[in-house]
């Protein structure tokens, strides 16, 4: 602690900095996601605090049955929420929140850069650009769930250099298994796009231990332990997705979403800090084109990869030619701009790792005091200008004439509110009833829905949801029961009412009594329900039954993951002593 204190506090000065809009104006930003994400943790946060834990969402996303906490996230949204109920009011959290994850995504930075054996000047620049970079400020803009997970890419650093190495020993491949299986909590497709960066290395790796059979049998132990830690993701996604057809994510024009990092002029970009990247990626090619016989194999494979990563997620890259020839890839990964994001931190080491090369072959003391000077440099400029922008937006959120859509960034059809402008809903932001920012505003997300088909989520999904269940929610009376939801309303006639409910295959449904049979449900294309009602009173029971794989793998997650954190210190104590006694 006494040896990074100074990183510790330039970094937390940076995201005070950065937050300081927030703070002086006493102000929440929502955005894009912010409903569907807060949406998500109030869940996890009744669910604790009522100690009635359900596969299916019972206090939000219009209590319609549906299952999102459980496929998105799950293990670290119970965390979201616990800290939720523990500072008591929107605005703590957010404030909270974000300084958890820029502080630790600014820390994470200078710890790899420190890994590469850069000076404490360049790491700690390093680390303020970072959490500045477009890679991370999504979650201060738009509570974007990928930034959290981007955020912590630099902790593969290290296994990079093991890999590389050929350092397989059983405790460095552990910590890859417990890094990746980190990353699938917060991600599965962070997961999914980071993996294939490793590939490299780990060829190279297998090549430098001769394929030794107790380096691969390691390597084998930390692939287990994280699909193990990851259980808890991975098999409910496996279960609803096997016997469902789900709405899929919306379906994007892949080639206007692609990555600008190449584009020295920015217009229309959520922060200006995003030029800082770009200065830092040209510095890049130029030196690797002018010093290329200069660098190590290292330097080289670690900035060939990583530009490979900037390069795809571009419109260098055939997005058009892709996305015609495989359209799931307009749900599943939407935007190329993630491929850049996900090289990105990468592309921040090897540009210094370069020009440090440069320097060491030159023993030039002014290239290395140059190198500190502009990195330095650089964190300010990335620091001001993403303040800037939070400035911006603050103003533009506060402002009595914004809309309320316009404030939460999506088209009018989307938000089912009595609220008009974006600044009514801002006393949501700091009462101790958690539940008033929920039920202010209904966004419409009909993400896992299931439907009776295939189809594109466009914006006649988006209507059709709002139409079928936003708007016809208060129609029945919705009650929490034990791990489920009761809906009460009374009929005229006895005939087919159609319900805001879903059903996915799991679902279990008790009306009036009896339990409701597949044959007796009328599923609609946008996945609400129609059952035949009683005249008089009706009264409908909805639960989930999950599988018992999915329930045993979720305990064994869980119990893994409570061996890591006992076990974590623990090593990391006995590493210290080995160190020492060495030395």
């Amino acid at each position: 602690m006494r040896k990074h204190r100074t990183a510790m506090v330039v970094i937390a000065l940076a995201v005070l900095v950065m937050c300081s809009p927030l703070l002086l104006n006493n102000h929440a930003l929502l955005g894009v996601d912010g409903y569907f994400q807060y949406n998500r943790i109030y869940e996890a946060a009744l669910q604790l605090k009522n100690h009635n834990f359900s596969f299916i969402n019972l206090y939000s996303f219009q209590q319609a049955g549906r299952v999102v906490n459980s496929l998105y996230s799950p293990l670290i949204t119970y965390i979201a929420g616990a800290l939720l109920l523990l500072v008591g009011n929107w605005f703590r959290f957010q404030i909270l929140s974000l300084a958890i994850v820029y502080f630790t995504s600014g820390m994470l930075m200078y710890a790899a850069s420190q890994r590469l054996h850069f000076s404490k000047r360049v790491s700690i620049a390093l680390g303020v650009i970072f959490l500045s970079s477009n890679v991370v400020y999504g979650f201060l803009f738009g509570v974007t769930w990928r930034s959290i997970a981007f955020g912590l890419l630099p902790l593969l650093v290290g296994p990079i250099l093991d890999l590389y190495a050929g350092k397989w020993e059983l405790l460095p491949m552990l910590k890859l298994g417990v890094y990746i299986g980190l990353l699938a909590q917060f991600q599965i497709l962070t997961v999914a796009l980071v993996l294939p960066f490793l590939v490299p290395f780990f060829i190279h790796g297998l090549w430098q231990t001769k394929f030794e059979v107790s380096g691969l049998l390691n390597f084998v132990a930390a692939v287990l332990l994280a699909v193990l830690l990851s259980l808890d993701t991975i098999l409910p996604l496996l279960e609803v997705y096997r016997g469902n057809t789900l709405i899929p994510p919306v379906a994007m024009d892949m080639a206007p979403n692609a990555s600008l990092i190449f584009q020295p002029i920015y217009n229309g970009v959520d922060s200006n800090s995003d030029i800082v990247l770009t200065i830092i990626v040209y510095a890049l090619l130029t030196g690797l084109a002018v010093f290329w016989r200069r660098l190590t194999p290292f330097t080289k494979l670690f900035a060939t990869v990583s530009m490979v990563y900037l390069v795809i997620g571009t419109t260098l890259f055939p997005w058009d030619l892709m996305q015609k020839s495989f359209p799931l890839l307009q749900s599943f990964l939407q935007m190329p701009r993630r491929i850049t994001l996900i090289g990105t931190p990468f592309m921040l080491l090897a540009a210094v790792l370069v020009y440090r090369e440069v320097a060491n072959t030159q023993t030039s003391e002014t290239l290395h005091r140059g190198i500190g000077v502009a990195a330095t440099c650089l964190s300010l400029i990335s620091l001001i200008l993403c303040t800037q922008k939070v400035s911006q937006n603050v103003h533009f959120t506060i402002a009595d004439s914004t809309p309320l859509a316009q404030g939460l960034q999506t088209a009018d059809d989307n938000v089912h509110s009595r609220l008009k402008y974006i600044k009514q809903l801002q006393p949501a932001f700091h009462t101790r009833k958690l539940g008033q920012l929920i039920d202010d505003v209904d966004r419409t997300t009909p993400d896992y829905v299931p439907v009776t088909h295939k189809v594109e989520t466009h914006a006649n999904v988006y209507h059709a949801y709002t139409r079928n269940f936003s708007q016809q929610k208060s129609r029945f009376k919705h009650q929490v029961i034990r791990d489920g939801i009761k809906l009460t309303w009374h009929a005229k006639h006895a005939k087919v009412q159609t319900l805001p409910v879903v059903a996915y295959r799991r679902t279990v449904l008790v009306l009036n009594g009896k339990r409701v049979t597949s044959a007796q449900i009328k599923h609609h294309w946008i996945g609400n329900i129609g059952l035949k009602q009683r005249r008089g009173k009706n009264v409908l029971i909805i639960r989930y039954q999950s599988s018992f794989v999915t329930k045993l793998g979720t305990v064994l997650a869980i119990v893994a993951w409570i061996g890591v954190l006992i076990a974590w210190p623990i090593t990391i104590r006995r590493s210290r002593r080995s160190a020492a006694a060495q030395e």
